[in-house]
């Protein structure tokens, strides 16, 4: 009796089936005999066809089998399966690189740059994409693509900053501008909104929003705490010893053209030479410091009671916009190519050639604009107080080593 009730009303449990969305027959069937065997057992218990087809009919729900169809296609499909695997394997095998960089780092053993940047590099261009692309398509309802590109690029854009820190690459400071950009003007609002439209039928819970906020607070202070009062003391304390050495070497260099002039040394007019270009070069060097302090208002201030040590941003006027790098490092070039030429020496050369290194192409991965414009008021002073120092060591070997030649 029961068996023949159902019977009679399989045509319109499959149309009721088809209208919620199934178009895949083998599943179709499947849930058409789920249904069955619901509704025979409801009547079992005494409820009529109507009342066991409806309670049947509601416990499936009238959105769980489309995104169920949906679900078993995707499972189905070998293309998808292949991906959904690569995305776990390079997710695990980036987490891997990333943490044996990071054991690398902090045991200072070679190839530790390498493993972090191929790290991150593989989650860039791998995991991410191929987790948003799996991510996407998994999903039922279909919303605007723009929420997992913002997303995507958010990330990639922020992790490509750390790898650009690490390696202490330039242009790391705009391409971190750029990804916190995004992820402040982008990616926070569209979550926000894609919040607000999850909740429709509920009530909002804003600790979810707030916690997002103070998350992105967190990204921002770290990624422009650039240095800490550690790295900031060292700084300064190197800047004191080598104004101590640059002190010292001066010292040596007069006792030396005071000697050259005491005995009419045939190579005085060389040395006084080389010292008085020397002697323009620190006077350049000298200048632009105090300026540079001049610049944070703290003008005349020791290196002991200097307090800015941290203020980014004196460089781009007093270094780059006033033209000082260029008239510098022009000068210091002059100075590097006539101890060459004067000097004889081929040790005495290479000597040289170290203590002026900066004037090679250091000065632009250690001097240039991208460098200097962010740099902190002691790290500026710090770096060229070690050039300085070069500058008096350079001097100092080349006017001893035409004292020798006698």
């Amino acid at each position: 009796m029961i068996a023949d009730i159902i019977d009679d009303n399989v045509d319109r449990i499959r149309i009721d089936i088809i209208n919620l969305g199934l178009t895949y027959e083998p599943l179709v069937d499947d849930v058409l005999d789920h249904l069955c065997c619901m509704v025979e057992e409801n009547m079992e218990n005494g409820d009529s066809f109507e009342n066991s087809y409806a309670k049947a009919f509601i416990s499936i729900g009238d959105n769980r089998l489309p995104e169920l169809q949906h679900q078993t296609l995707l499972l189905l499909n070998k293309k998808h399966q292949k991906m959904k695997k690569l995305t776990y394997f390079l997710g695990l095998a980036s987490a891997i690189i990333l943490l044996f960089g990071a054991i690398s780092k902090h045991m200072h053993w070679p190839g530790a740059g390498i493993e972090l940047t191929l790290g991150l590099l593989v989650i860039i261009l791998g995991f991410l994409p191929l987790y948003l692309i799996v991510t996407y398509r998994e999903q039922t309802d279909k919303k605007s693509i723009i929420y997992p590109v913002v997303a995507y690029l958010t990330i990639a854009f922020l992790l490509t900053a750390a790898v650009f820190r690490i390696q202490h690459w330039p242009a790391a400071r705009i391409v971190t501008t750029i990804g916190l950009a995004i992820l402040i003007i982008g990616f926070v609002p569209l979550y926000i909104v894609n919040a607000f439209q999850k909740a429709r039928k509920g009530k909002v819970n804003p600790a979810y929003i707030i916690l997002l906020l103070v998350g992105v607070a967190i990204i921002a202070l770290m990624f422009n705490v650039r240095f800490g009062k550690e790295a900031l003391d060292t700084y300064r304390n190197e800047a004191i010893l080598n104004e101590s050495r640059i002190f010292e070497t001066e010292h040596q260099i007069q006792l030396i053209i005071d000697s050259a002039i005491e005995n009419e040394h045939k190579a005085l007019d060389e040395i006084q030479e080389i010292h008085a270009e020397a002697e323009n070069l620190q006077k350049m060097i000298d200048e632009m410091l105090d300026k540079l302090l001049a610049s944070v208002n703290e003008e005349g201030s020791s290196l002991e009671e200097l307090r800015k040590m941290d203020y980014e941003g004196a460089g781009r006027d007093v270094i780059v916009k006033s033209g000082w790098a260029r008239d510098f490092i022009t000068s210091a070039r002059k100075f590097r190519n006539n101890l060459t030429e004067i000097v004889d020496d081929p040790v005495t050369v290479n000597q040289i050639q170290d203590h002026l290194e900066f004037t090679g192409s250091v000065w632009f991965m250690e001097f240039g604009p991208e460098e200097v414009i962010y740099d902190p008021v002691i790290k500026i002073y710090y770096k060229h107080t070690d050039v300085s120092k070069g500058i008096a060591l350079a001097e100092y070997v080349a006017i001893s080593s035409l004292m020798d030649s006698e």
